[in-house]
Protein backbone atom coordinates (compact mmCIF):
# COMPACT_ATOMS: atom_id res chain seq x y z
CA UNK A 1 0.00 0.00 0.00
CA UNK A 2 1.50 3.84 -0.70
CA UNK A 3 2.11 6.06 1.84
CA UNK A 4 0.87 9.47 1.07
CA UNK A 5 1.19 11.05 4.37
CA UNK A 6 4.05 11.36 7.15
CA UNK A 7 3.78 12.67 10.53
CA UNK A 8 6.47 14.66 11.80
CA UNK A 9 7.67 11.96 14.35
CA UNK A 10 8.16 9.44 11.23
CA UNK A 11 10.67 12.64 9.68
CA UNK A 12 14.94 12.06 9.81
CA UNK A 13 16.86 14.83 10.55
CA UNK A 14 20.22 15.48 10.03
CA UNK A 15 22.99 18.83 9.84
CA UNK A 16 24.13 19.61 5.75
CA UNK A 17 27.48 20.38 5.34
CA UNK A 18 28.00 23.42 5.71
CA UNK A 19 24.99 24.20 8.07
CA UNK A 20 25.90 25.68 11.30
CA UNK A 21 23.16 25.81 14.10
CA UNK A 22 20.49 24.42 11.79
CA UNK A 23 19.23 20.93 11.49
CA UNK A 24 17.43 20.17 8.60
CA UNK A 25 14.05 17.70 8.62
CA UNK A 26 13.38 15.03 6.02
CA UNK A 27 9.74 15.47 4.94
CA UNK A 28 9.29 14.07 1.84
CA UNK A 29 11.22 11.74 -0.17
CA UNK A 30 11.51 8.99 -2.45
CA UNK A 31 12.31 6.01 0.75
CA UNK A 32 9.56 7.76 3.09
CA UNK A 33 6.23 8.42 -0.06
CA UNK A 34 7.93 7.39 -3.47
CA UNK A 35 8.78 11.01 -4.97
CA UNK A 36 11.03 10.87 -7.48
CA UNK A 37 11.01 14.21 -8.79
CA UNK A 38 11.48 16.27 -5.66
CA UNK A 39 12.05 16.20 -2.36
CA UNK A 40 10.94 18.25 0.67
CA UNK A 41 12.47 19.62 4.07
CA UNK A 42 12.06 22.03 6.88
CA UNK A 43 15.44 23.77 7.74
CA UNK A 44 15.65 24.85 10.97
CA UNK A 45 17.83 27.38 12.00
CA UNK A 46 18.59 28.56 15.13
CA UNK A 47 19.46 32.36 16.02
CA UNK A 48 22.90 33.11 14.34
CA UNK A 49 22.44 30.10 11.91
CA UNK A 50 23.82 30.13 8.75
CA UNK A 51 24.56 28.06 6.04
CA UNK A 52 27.42 28.79 4.17
CA UNK A 53 27.87 29.21 0.43
CA UNK A 54 27.22 26.49 -1.53
CA UNK A 55 25.85 25.26 -4.71
CA UNK A 56 23.67 22.21 -6.16
CA UNK A 57 23.35 21.17 -9.43
CA UNK A 58 19.79 20.62 -9.06
CA UNK A 59 17.19 23.86 -7.93
CA UNK A 60 16.21 24.89 -5.22
CA UNK A 61 13.12 26.83 -3.56
CA UNK A 62 12.17 28.10 -0.11
CA UNK A 63 9.55 29.27 1.72
CA UNK A 64 9.81 31.32 5.05
CA UNK A 65 7.68 29.71 7.84
CA UNK A 66 8.58 31.65 10.18
CA UNK A 67 11.43 34.36 11.14
CA UNK A 68 13.99 36.30 8.90
CA UNK A 69 16.83 36.19 7.38
CA UNK A 70 19.46 37.41 4.79
CA UNK A 71 19.50 34.96 1.29
CA UNK A 72 22.20 35.54 -0.75
CA UNK A 73 22.44 34.49 -4.62
CA UNK A 74 25.54 34.57 -6.54
CA UNK A 75 26.41 38.39 -5.99
CA UNK A 76 22.95 39.79 -4.48
CA UNK A 77 21.40 39.46 -1.28
CA UNK A 78 18.03 39.47 -0.21
CA UNK A 79 16.20 40.41 3.20
CA UNK A 80 13.51 37.56 3.72
CA UNK A 81 10.97 37.26 6.38
CA UNK A 82 7.50 34.90 7.26
CA UNK A 83 5.91 34.54 4.21
CA UNK A 84 8.43 35.09 1.40
CA UNK A 85 9.63 32.69 -1.08
CA UNK A 86 12.68 32.09 -2.82
CA UNK A 87 14.15 30.44 -6.07
CA UNK A 88 18.13 29.20 -6.18
CA UNK A 89 19.01 28.14 -9.65
CA UNK A 90 21.06 25.57 -9.87
CA UNK A 91 25.23 25.74 -9.85
CA UNK A 92 25.01 29.36 -8.39
CA UNK A 93 26.51 29.96 -4.85
CA UNK A 94 23.48 30.82 -2.35
CA UNK A 95 23.93 31.19 1.69
CA UNK A 96 21.40 31.57 4.39
CA UNK A 97 21.89 34.03 7.89
CA UNK A 98 19.23 33.80 10.54
CA UNK A 99 19.40 37.83 11.78
CA UNK A 100 16.29 37.08 13.65
CA UNK A 101 15.57 36.89 17.31
CA UNK A 102 13.82 33.62 16.59
CA UNK A 103 14.48 30.22 14.84
CA UNK A 104 14.04 31.06 11.09
CA UNK A 105 12.23 28.03 9.50
CA UNK A 106 12.30 27.55 5.37
CA UNK A 107 10.39 24.76 3.61
CA UNK A 108 13.42 23.45 0.95
CA UNK A 109 12.21 21.98 -2.36
CA UNK A 110 15.16 19.82 -4.16
CA UNK A 111 13.88 19.58 -7.70
CA UNK A 112 14.93 16.73 -8.90
CA UNK A 113 15.66 15.30 -5.23
CA UNK A 114 19.12 15.23 -4.17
Amino acid sequence: MAKYVISMDETRSFVPPGHVKCNTRVLLEEANVGCKNFAMFRSEFDVGGIAEPHTHPFEQAYYVLRGEGIVAIGDQEFKVKEGDSVYCPPNIPHAVKNIGNEPLWLLVVNAPPK
